[in-house]
C-alpha cells in the first residue's frame, strides 16, 4: 500500500533547527524588514541604486499585464517589463493557465534518461515560426547561456580549421557568463574577470558600419583568402543604444559571413519572440543568419529559458555523433513546464495577435514621442528603436561638455548624466505611476518596453507624463531627486543614530 504523506506535517522546532521563514511569511513581509534581509544577505549596493532611484520601497502585491498593485494602493504601468522579459504582460492568463494544467496533471519536469515531448514539441513549433533552415533547437535558462551553446556550437565546427576568433559589435551586449561576457563591451562588466575569449581572439568593429565588416574580414585572412574568424554575433538592434541598423545591413552581415566562411550570429535575446512587430528583428528583412538566440519573452513572463536555434547540417557539424552529441548540456535544460509554458506562450503571440499588436501599438507609441520631439527640440534629442522597443535620447549638453572633456569616460560627466536620467525615470515614477528603465551604457538614453498587451490609453499615460517633466524642466526633476536623496541620506543616518 502506498505511504500516505501528512499534507499537515511540520517538524518541531527544537536545537540544530534552522529558523526558517515559511512562504506565508516571505510573502507578508514588510518593505523594510525585506530590505534588511536584501542588504544583509544579497546585495547592499545594490539595493542602494534602488533607494537612489526610489524603488527600494516598492512593495508589489499583484501585477496583471501592463498593472503592477502596489501594497499602499497605487497601480504603476510597467514599461521596463524585467528589460523586456515580459512580453505578454505579467501574469497572462493563458500562461497562468498552462501552468494549473501542469500541476493538474503532476507534469514531469525533469528527465535525464530519455527524451521529453515538451522539449521535442517546442523545438517543433520554433522550427515552424523561424524561416530555413533554423530547425534544431538547444534550450538554456538564459539568454547568455544561450549565446554560450551558440559560440560553442561555432567553435566546434571552426576551431579544427585553425580559426580562432569571433568578430562582434562595440557597445554590444550578450549576457555576463564568461563566454558571452568576451564579446559584452556595452558597459565595463570586465573588471577583476578572466575572459572566456582571450581579447586577442575578439574583433571589435562599429555597429551598423559594413565597410568595418569587410575590412575586419580583410585583415582577418592569412593569405588573402582564408580569414581566421570563427563567427560574427551582431543584436539586430543594438540593445543597450535601442539602435536600428541601416536598412540592408543584416543582409549583407550574413552574405559576407557565408562568402568567407564565418557563422553569423543573430542576438535576439531582448527583441525576438515578437517585440519587434515581427517573430524575430532579423525578419524585417530577407536573411537568414546561421544561428539565432532567444530568450526573455519566450518564458511568458513565468519562465527562465533562452533557446540556441541554427540548422541540423550545423548542428551535425557540431555534435553528429553519439560520443559528442551531448558535449554541451545543462541540468534544467528544457524541464517540462517551462517548455509548456513556451508553448503557451509562442501560440498566444500569433492566435491573440499580440506581435501584430507590438507592430501597431509600436507605431502609436513612435508617433507619440515624436511629437514629443518636436514640441521639445531642446530636450529630445531623437527616438530610436522598433515595435514595442522605443528609447528617447536626451540632450544633456554632451556637445558643449566634448569640449573641456571626454565625455565618454570622465566620470564627473557621467555621474551628472546618471543624475539626469535617473531624476526623469524617477519622476515618471513618483509623479506619474510608470516604470521605465535606461542602462549604464547609454546614459542619456530612455527605454521603453512595455508588454504586447498594452494600450493606447497606457501610451498615453507615459507620453502624458514625459511631457509634464519635460515642460517643468529637467532641472527641476534634478533638483527633485538631488534632495530628496540627500532627506534619504539624513533620515538614515538618524535611524543609524
Amino acid at each position: 500500500m502506498a505511504t500516505q504523506i501528512r499534507q499537515d506535517f511540520k517538524p518541531a522546532a527544537g536545537p540544530g533547527r534552522p529558523d526558517l521563514l515559511t512562504l506565508d511569511e516571505a510573502m507578508a513581509l514588510d518593505m523594510v524588514r525585506a530590505n534588511q534581509l536584501y542588504a544583509r544577505h544579497l546585495n547592499r549596493h545594490l539595493l542602494q541604486i534602488y533607494a537612489i532611484l526610489g524603488l527600494d520601497m516598492l512593495d508589489v502585491r499583484s501585477a496583471e499585464g501592463t498593472t503592477l498593485h502596489l501594497a499602499d494602493g497605487r497601480r504603476v504601468l510597467d514599461f521596463s517589463t524585467g528589460m523586456g522579459a515580459v512580453g505578454l504582460g505579467h501574469n497572462h492568463p493563458r500562461i497562468l493557465a498552462a501552468e494549473r494544467l501542469c500541476h493538474e496533471r503532476r507534469m514531469l519536469d525533469i528527465t535525464k534518461l530519455s527524451p521529453h515531448k515538451l522539449q521535442a514539441a517546442l523545438a517543433y513549433n520554433l522550427s515552424q515560426i523561424l524561416p530555413d533552415p533554423l530547425d534544431t533547437s538547444f534550450f538554456a535558462t538564459s539568454g547568455a547561456e544561450a549565446n554560450e551553446a551558440a559560440m560553442k556550437l561555432a567553435e566546434r565546427i571552426q576551431t579544427p580549421k585553425g580559426k580562432r576568433k569571433f568578430l562582434c559589435m562595440q557597445g554590444a551586449f550578450h549576457g555576463k557568463t564568461h563566454g558571452a561576457l568576451s564579446l559584452t563591451t556595452a558597459t565595463d562588466v570586465h573588471t577583476g574577470f578572466l575572459l572566456g575569449v582571450p581579447r586577442e581572439h575578439v574583433i571589435y568593429i562599429p555597429y551598423g558600419d559594413i565597410d568595418a565588416l569587410q575590412l575586419a574580414i580583410a585583415n582577418a585572412s592569412k593569405d588573402g583568402r582564408h580569414n581566421d574568424i570563427i563567427a560574427a554575433i551582431m543584436e539586430p538592434i543594438r540593445g543597450t543604444a535601442c539602435e536600428v541598423p541601416p536598412p540592408g545591413y543584416l543582409s549583407q552581415f550574413v552574405r559576407l559571413c557565408r562568402d568567407n566562411d564565418i557563422i553569423s550570429i543573430f542576438d535576439e535575446v531582448k527583441v525576438g519572440c515578437g517585440r519587434t512587430g515581427r517573430f524575430c528583428a532579423f525578419m524585417h528583412e530577407d536573411t537568414v543568419p546561421d544561428v539565432v538566440t532567444l530568450a526573455k519573452t519566450l518564458g511568458g513572463g513565468k519562465r527562465a529559458i533562452g533557446a540556441m536555434v541554427t540548422s541540423q547540417a550545423l548542428f551535425e557539424r557540431a555534435y553528429g555523433n553519439r560520443n559528442d552529441c551531448n558535449l554541451h548540456s545543462s541540468t534544467f535544460s528544457g524541464i517540462g513546464e517551462t517548455c509548456a509554458v513556451s508553448i503557451e506562450t509562442l501560440n498566444a503571440l500569433y492566435e491573440d495577435g499580440l506581435i501584430d499588436n507590438a507592430a501597431k501599438m509600436g507605431d502609436y507609441l513612435e508617433a507619440r514621442l515624436e511629437g514629443l520631439r518636436i514640441k521639445y527640440p531642446g530636450t529630445l534629442v531623437d527616438v530610436r528603436g522598433r515595435g514595442l522597443f522605443r528609447a528617447i535620447r536626451l540632450n544633456f549638453r554632451e556637445d558643449l561638455a566634448a569640449r573641456l572633456v571626454d565625455v565618454s569616460r570622465n566620470p564627473l560627466f557621467l555621474t551628472y548624466q546618471t543624475v539626469l536620467i535617473g531624476a526623469v525615470a524617477r519622476q515618471l515614477f513618483e509623479r506619474h505611476d510608470i516604470l521605465v528603465h535606461f542602462q549604464p551604457g547609454a546614459r542619456d538614453i530612455l527605454h521603453f518596453m512595455p508588454p504586447f498587451t498594452v494600450t493606447r490609453a497606457e501610451i498615453d499615460q507615459l507620453v502624458d507624463g514625459l511631457d509634464d517633466i519635460f515642460a517643468r524642466g529637467i532641472a527641476d526633476s534634478a533638483l527633485r531627486f538631488v534632495a530628496g536623496n540627500v532627506k534619504r541620506l539624513f533620515s538614515s543616518a538618524r535611524g543609524r543614530n
